[in-house]
């Protein structure tokens, strides 16, 4: 008696289950998450969050993020001062918990403050001779808001030199919704404070009394500080003007004990101010500020990852607070011409190279907030993107 062989796949069903198994190995995920400490449960902003050169993303001033990766990628989250953490794309949750190990290692801090300071400003000005020309491109998001209404939402795609500090930008696209009111501020040139610089192009003393000049000790106590996240240690540059009646910062700055790369820039500007049109009349008005600014390796140099700042002033009775976000894309969109000056209108720029409603809806980049998201829905629900609302 034969026995009856089972009957034996087509080729065609061997294709499909094939195509099926590879469908499954590079399905397409949207991840989305917040960063938040493992010891308090705040929210932290500004947190890398990165697959490789093109799928990368920062979180936003609520912690959050969102990204599109494959289901086989892996999600590498740092944030300075805690412990990176490396999850695979399946197994991100809604939170992910950094654990910060923050104390101080006092006996890492063997030389004098001025000590570190040289150090670092040796290195950077050796990687900044090197990497100067380097051009990669950076999303810009900015909203202003009058007596806590907001009164202005601009998003941007700029290119820019990248090394220690952004600099030379070009206008690639942009879009923007402003209320037109004779009591609104000119949002011109905020995006200047998203270039806060750490020194000036050759490192010696220059305009800007920032950290890293030359003769910083004529301007600046320095105190320092080590530290550790449990995997890196680092020292904390604390600087603090000795003049704070002339422009200046008071800051820290983060930097790795064993390279002497900067690692983050974060502080105070005193005695500077913008410019309100009111009425049709500019007024010089003095502001307060705070920035943040990240760094990263990622392409054998320093250079900023990202940049946060807030600006606040009163004129005519009037509350302005306006809060930017620069956040390097890498090189994923065409570079663009004309450098983008201090005194140039942003709006004007922007309604120039017009509006594709497409590609924003294509390239969030970094999470909005829910405030953002409010503004998103109303400006476009009635096509007010480049033109001035009511």
């Amino acid at each position: 008696m034969k026995m009856k062989h089972p009957a034996r796949p087509s080729w065609l069903l061997m294709l499909a289950v094939l195509m099926l198994h590879v469908g499954v190995a590079s399905a397409q995920l949207h991840v989305v998450s917040k960063v938040v400490s493992k010891k308090t449960g705040e929210a932290l902003p500004l947190a890398s969050v990165y697959v490789d050169g093109e799928k990368n993303t920062i979180s936003n001033m609520e912690g959050e993020f969102a990204i599109e990766v494959e289901s086989t990628d892996v999600l590498r989250i740092s944030y300075v001062g805690y412990k990176t953490v490396r999850i695979p794309a399946t197994s991100v949750g809604r939170k992910v918990a950094l654990e910060a190990e923050d104390h101080t290692l006092d006996e890492v801090v063997v030389h004098s403050a001025e000590y570190y300071v040289d150090k670092v400003r040796s290195k950077q000005r050796s990687e900044f001779r090197k990497w100067k020309w380097e051009r990669y491109q950076f999303f810009y998001r900015q909203t202003t808001f009058t007596d806590n209404k907001c009164t202005t939402f601009l998003e941007s795609f700029f290119s820019g030199l990248s090394a220690i500090q952004v600099r030379e930008i070009v206008l690639l696209t942009g879009r923007y919704w402003t209320v037109a009111s004779s009591l609104t501020t000119n949002p011109l040139n905020y995006y200047t404070f998203a270039l806060v610089p750490v020194a000036d192009s050759n490192f010696e003393e220059g305009e800007q009394l920032v950290p890293l000049i030359g003769f910083y000790k004529r301007y600046y106590h320095v105190e320092c500080q080590g530290l550790s996240d449990g995997e890196r240690d680092m020292y904390v540059l604390h600087f603090v003007p000795k003049n704070m009646e002339q422009w200046s910062v008071e800051c820290d700055l983060y930097v790795d004990a064993e390279t002497f790369q900067l690692l983050r820039y974060k502080g105070f500007g005193h005695k500077d101010n913008v410019e309100n049109i009111v009425r049709g009349e500019r007024h010089v008005v003095p502001v307060d500020y705070f920035f943040e600014v990240n760094y990263m390796q990622e392409n054998g140099f320093t250079e900023v990852q990202s940049v946060h700042f807030d600006v606040s002033f009163q004129d005519f009775g009037r509350k302005y607070h306006t809060s930017g976000l620069l956040f390097n894309v890498g090189k994923r969109f065409a570079s663009g011409k004309n450098k983008l000056g201090f005194s140039d209108n942003l709006l004007r720029e922007i309604s120039k190279k017009g509006y594709d409603p497409k590609f924003w809806r294509e390239n969030e980049i970094v999470k909005r907030t829910p405030v953002e998201e409010e503004v998103i829905e109303l400006v476009e629900s009635d096509n007010l993107f480049g033109v001035y609302g009511n």
